[in-house]
């Protein structure tokens, strides 16, 4: 009995099957005739698998690598700048429009930086990285983050302060 196993296949015979793996586009038959495409399958099963059993994860999620992005912002609302960034953990955070801050600046304005291993920022539109001696910086539409050693809790004491502005919110990425 020929069974045609696929379009553009050569048909193969339930009976008798290749008796070698397949090889590029080739299938094999199964016990009962079906079409199994090398690879396809597992790939698909295992796709199929991570959008199943993890909740609320997109097909481009599903994708990338593992592991590979970390939650390093959130917006707040603080007062009197209204809505800006603040680090996962809460410290305001503040651009440097006029140039970049280096050396005893740093001192004082600590680099946001990504936890090791991460290399996507999560938390706000517009994120990216830049890589610095500090490691990967978290950049706001291009530009820097920074924390201010003058603030605590919830403060936003560094805005204005050498030059630096606080991270207001822009929906609008370049």
């Amino acid at each position: 009995m020929q069974r045609k196993t696929g379009v553009g296949c050569p048909p193969t015979s339930v009976e008798e099957p290749l008796g070698r793996e397949p090889e590029g586009d080739e299938t094999m038959t199964t016990k009962v005739g079906l079409p199994v495409r090398v690879g396809v399958a597992v790939a698909a099963a295992v796709g199929i698998a991570l959008l199943i059993l993890v909740p609320g994860l997109e097909p481009a999620q599903a994708a990338s690598p593992a592991g590979k992005g970390a939650v390093v912002v959130q917006v707040v609302n603080r007062s009197p700048v209204g809505n800006m960034l603040a680090s996962s953990t809460g410290a305001s955070l503040y651009i440097h429009p006029s140039g970049p801050c280096t050396g005893s600046c740093l001192s004082v304005w600590p680099e946001l930086v990504m936890p090791a291993g991460k290399t996507k920022p999560k938390g706000a539109q517009c994120l990216t990285t830049v890589s610095t001696a500090g490691g990967l910086q978290v950049s706001y539409h291009n530009q820097a983050l920074f924390t201010f050693t003058g603030d605590s809790g919830s403060s936003v004491n560094g805005n204005g302060v050498g030059g630096f502005k606080a991270a207001k919110i822009n929906k609008n990425c370049p």
